[in-house]
């Protein structure tokens, strides 16, 4: 097997730990801090990882292309490494001193906010960027596992009513260290520390990873900063609600996030191959496939969002309910994001277009945020995520329009897809209004409707996505048949 292989088995393999893991604790976390406790966490944990955003400065983009630059000579090697090391440090030590300011005077001396002081801690530590610059993807993911494992275990055993939020705050925070620490096992096999080269180095590293810090920090702002506007201009069980049905969202779209790292490989091939009507039409055939399957996603999130929210999340999430209603739409805008950034912007170096509307959307967030959230809460916070991840496609679109027939494929796979969902969510609401069962059994009847429906009527009007799928499906079998007889 090659490494490019075993390196996107391992990242899969970390995508599905990363995912799965938490997407666990959450009914057992919502039940046991219930919103006050979950909303205090998130609030602070949104402080503290905007401070730590804020003060890397981009340096994890940069330092895994530098050490990718260098990975072929061991002192240059040694020297990028130890340099950005001792400024990621520095800038560490200087958010730390004002970090502990802060919980000391505005946070009144918390010790939930004390805690997530860990973080701090743990990203001093955490030298990923070196292994995945070195492509040793295997230590990563490996560490990553560990630390899931660590902190889901020990939130079970350990956190158990609502006064616990300090120690799930710990828990958290420690595992993190714990896991960064480790990294440092054996780290002398690929480098050796040295002291920092100079000023000139220092200036030259600190102005590179600022050009990379406007569009990390802008995207850091509409996905960190809502809940940290919410827990100021609102309060900690608003947080709780919206964080929860947060995390529901998201992790939908975390699922398709897997495509970008599947084929931003293949798209750069095709790019440096100068194939790039090949490129065009792979993208569209990804889109298709993407519209196919993000509109019932969506839609079928709605529909069953009531039940799921009351069995998932337990008693006292009801107000998450129609929070997820209104953040549903960003699995779609989301999925489309991944292909239009991951697979076409990024690997043709269109940074400007890649940029702006991150930065454009991290403006809108904020407006909308200030604006909504005094009066509505967490449904403020949940529609200001929805337009901005609607702005942000909007813009993509906008720059793309000259390379994708838009239009063209609004006419042939948008309308239908979204028609056929709508149905398909138009029988589920029906079937719902006649037929009451008890949560599970509810949530599980509307998916397996909903799925039948929806593949019904693909079959009905032959539809073309749907037929490539079901014919590669019969080949594979065919060929395993054969394997097997042989």
């Amino acid at each position: 097997m090659s490494q490019l292989k075993k390196n996107m088995i391992y990242v899969l393999l970390q995508q599905f730990i990363l995912i799965g893991l938490p997407f666990l604790t959450i009914p057992y976390i919502s039940r046991v801090l219930g919103p006050d406790g979950v909303g205090l966490y998130s609030y602070s944990f949104s402080i503290v990882t905007l401070l730590i955003n804020i003060f890397l400065l981009g340096s994890n983009l940069y330092a895994v292309r530098e050490i990718a630059k260098v990975k072929q000579d061991s002192s240059r090697l040694n020297r990028t490494f130890s340099d950005i090391f001792w400024i990621r440090l520095i800038l560490l030590a200087i958010a730390s001193v004002l970090y502990g300011i802060a919980c000391a005077t505005i946070f009144e001396g918390s010790i939930v906010f004390y805690l997530q002081g860990l973080h701090l801690l743990g990203t001093l530590y955490d030298i990923t960027w070196l292994y995945q610059g070195l492509e040793e993807f295997k230590k990563v993911v490996t560490r990553n596992i560990s630390v899931k494992l660590l902190g889901f275990g020990s939130v079970f055993i350990f956190v158990k009513d609502s006064e616990d939020v300090w120690l799930y705050t710990f828990i958290m925070g420690i595992s993190i260290v714990i896991g960064n620490v480790f990294l440092f096992y054996k780290l002398t096999n690929f480098v050796s520390f040295r002291f920092i080269s100079g000023w000139s180095s220092f200036k030259k590293h600190l102005y590179h990873m600022f050009l990379l810090f406007i569009p990390s920090i802008s995207a850091m702002i509409y996905s960190v900063m809502d809940k940290t506007l919410l827990g100021a201009l609102s309060t900690v069980d608003e947080v709780g609600y919206y964080d929860q049905a947060y995390k529901i969202v998201y992790m939908i779209t975390q699922l398709l996030y897997v495509t970008g790292i599947v084929m931003l490989p293949r798209t750069s091939s095709l790019i440096a191959s100068n194939q790039i009507e090949k490129l065009h039409h792979v993208i569209r055939q990804g889109l298709t496939l993407n519209f196919m399957l993000v509109f019932p996603l969506a839609i079928g999130l709605i529909t069953i969002s009531e039940d799921f929210i009351r069995w998932f999340l337990g008693p006292g999430f009801e107000r998450s309910i129609v929070i997820v209603m209104i953040m549903a739409p960003i699995i779609i805008f989301k999925s489309l994001g991944v292909i239009f950034g991951s697979w076409y912007l990024v690997p043709m170096e269109k940074n400007k277009e890649y940029t702006l509307p991150i930065v454009i959307g991290a403006i809108f967030s904020v407006v909308i945020n200030v604006a909504l959230i005094p009066v509505l809460g967490a449904v403020g916070a949940a529609i200001s995520a929805m337009v901005t991840e609607g702005v942000i496609l909007l813009i993509q679109i906008w720059f793309l329009r000259k390379d994708f027939p838009f239009i063209e494929m609004l006419k042939e796979s948008v309308i239908k897809y979204l028609l056929m969902a709508l149905v398909m969510g138009g029988v589920i609401f029906a079937y719902d209004s006649v037929v009451h069962l008890s949560l599970f059994w509810s949530i599980f009847t509307k998916v397996m409707i909903g799925i039948v429906i929806y593949v019904v009527l693909l079959m009905l009007i032959r539809d073309k996505q749907l037929l490539s799928i079901t014919n590669k499906l019969r080949k594979t079998k065919t060929v395993q048949a054969k394997d097997t007889d042989e």
